[in-house]
């Protein structure tokens, strides 16, 4: 069941909503835009472009989210409830987050950690024990931040592609 059916207010000047067909190159740019900006930090998370199918079949899905401000996109991330390449068969009920990525026009200002409350606040809602994240070994800044937004650090899967990161944080759902 996607999170969100429809448009909700996220901060006093930013909405929250599905991202719907057609839609794909704005989701696919915002996270472009993220992957190069990391690459100049000498951090590889992301690859320079993610496919165009993964991004329909999470808009098919209902699991891609736009962020945006006055119509224009702002953000984008997606909320799943399995993620079993990297989770496993995890059965404690979870939203997993990921592709979070905030325009650099719209950076700094506290958007990411405001879309991760947003995502543990429904997820408590519907009765979610946790939110979970997953990011590379290698980004310290993000892991950094899941920490100080009261994630715990879970595991890093040796047998996986990419060093990665697990966290989760309790929704007392």
């Amino acid at each position: 069941m996607p999170i969100i059916a429809g448009p909700e207010p996220l901060t006093p000047d930013a909405t929250i909503r599905p991202a719907r067909p057609g839609e794909e190159d704005a989701v696919l740019d915002l996270l472009a835009e993220a992957a190069a900006w990391l690459t100049g930090r000498g951090i590889r998370q992301w690859p320079r472009r993610f496919p165009r199918e993964s991004v329909n079949r999470q808009i098919a899905l209902g699991e891609a989210l736009l962020i945006t401000r006055l119509d224009k996109p702002i953000a984008t991330c997606v909320v799943t409830e399995a993620e079993p390449d990297l989770w496993g068969e995890n059965t404690e009920p979870a939203y997993y987050l990921g592709r979070l990525a905030v325009a650099r026009e719209a950076a700094g200002a506290g958007l990411g950690v405001r879309i991760i409350d947003w995502a543990g606040e429904r997820a408590a809602a519907r009765g979610k024990s946790f939110v979970r994240v997953a990011t590379t070994r290698d980004n310290p800044a993000l892991r950094a931040l899941y920490v100080r937004a009261g994630f715990e650090h879970v595991a890093d899967p040796p047998e996986l592609t990419w060093p990665t990161s697990l966290y989760q944080r309790r929704t007392g759902g």
